[in-house]
């Protein structure tokens, strides 16, 4: 059997960002969906919880269970931000 790890991180659209607001509302709306569909790939057993940051609206935080391994979570999480522009942080 192979073990499950949590992971926490936030998500969220820097300053600099040429996405419209529309485009973020729509985007942090489907976060959740979206990265399951990702995740699905290469763990079908993937499990995302989105809630909101105590930064808000804006900002939101992904807890993701997965027996992915870190070089394979990071792949999906660089491919989803660079294709929405968005930052990705872990949290401790």
């Amino acid at each position: 059997m192979t073990a499950k790890t949590n992971f926490s991180f936030e998500v969220f659209y820097p300053e600099r960002s040429a996405i419209t607001i529309e485009q973020r509302n729509e985007t942090m709306r489907k976060l959740g969906p979206t990265l399951q569909a990702l995740l699905a790939v290469g763990d079908s057993n993937a499990a995302v919880v989105i809630s909101d940051s105590h930064k808000g609206s804006g900002n939101k935080i992904v807890e993701i269970t997965t027996t992915l391994d870190d070089a394979a979570l990071g792949e999906v999480l660089q491919k989803f931000s660079s294709t929405n522009d968005l930052t990705v942080t872990a949290l401790e």
